[in-house]
């Protein structure tokens, strides 16, 4: 059974966990330029928006009222909140953290660290200069295996130990932030990943409750995709309208597929993503 998640719990003790939106962002590229920052291919970019559509959509959820902090610091936001993440560690997050801290807002940057310095993707310095405006670095495992769930305990555990050393190296400072790449999550990636000292883990699960396994808080994210508008995007972070519901429900119908029939499911979501 899964515990509560006293750090983000609103009220005393026994009190329901509080709302808590993030969002799942990726690159942001230039039009006809997707395979610039971050992997390449159709399957990736479908995940990347222009730099015109972030800077719209940006701008709406500056104007929306809410917070956007760093997830550590939620006991103590006193306002409603909601996450920004990104996924991939491409080269795209410079631009992305300077934009974000021109708008106070602190965004989570997860990082393929074996890709670290590659062509497409972030190096030391831009890591650097993330968190010195404000931003929080974390892991996205260090190769980003196709499933991470399926990897031997040992395969399992070298993922986030290796990733961690190699950002604390970087950093000069203890990482305690996550998310699993390509959402297969399970409790046993958790339970990896909370071993290997992580606090904090996202995953892709369209949800705004979060618990805790065996003392790592795992969360849940919205996506945005590269045709998401941003009144999308707004209605995910405030709740309002249908978006969320609908996100819930098409990952639900998707989960006993990508439980029991992985390779099929696999096969049907490269189509889906133009991969095919």
């Amino acid at each position: 059974m899964a515990e509560p998640l006293p750090a983000l719990a609103a009220g005393g003790e026994g009190s329901r966990p509080m709302s808590l939106p993030a969002l799942m962002y990726h690159d942001v590229i230039e039009p006809g330029f997707a395979d610039d920052s971050g992997f390449p291919g159709a399957a990736a970019a479908h995940y990347k928006l222009t730099l015109a559509d972030f800077g719209v959509h940006l701008a709406r959820l500056a104007a929306s009222g809410l917070h956007f902090p760093p997830v550590a610091s939620l006991r103590d936001a006193g306002r409603s909140a909601c996450l920004l993440t990104f996924d991939d560690g491409g080269a795209s997050a410079s631009h992305i953290g300077a934009q974000l801290a021109a708008q106070g807002m602190a965004g989570h940057f997860f990082i393929t660290t074996q890709r670290i310095g590659t062509a497409g993707f972030v190096g030391v310095d831009d890591l650097l200069a993330l968190r010195r405006l404000g931003h929080v670095v974390g892991s996205h495992s260090h190769t980003h295996p196709a499933d991470i769930s399926h990897l031997a305990d040992d395969a399992l555990a070298a993922q986030w130990r290796d990733s961690r050393d190699r950002l604390q190296q970087i950093l000069s400072e203890p990482v305690t932030v996550a998310s699993i790449p390509g959402g297969f999550y399970t409790r046993r990636v958790a339970q990896a990943a909370a071993a290997a000292g992580y606090r904090y883990l996202f995953t892709s699960e369209p949800t705004t409750h979060a618990h805790v396994v065996d003392g790592c808080h795992v969360l849940g994210r919205y996506a945005l995709w590269h045709d998401t508008p941003a009144d999308a995007a707004l209605a995910l972070a405030t709740g309002t309208g249908r978006q969320r519901q609908q996100q819930w429900l098409a990952w639900n119908l998707k989960k006993p597929l990508k439980r029991w029939s992985r390779p099929v499911y696999q096969r049907l979501r490269r189509h889906w993503l133009g991969e095919s």
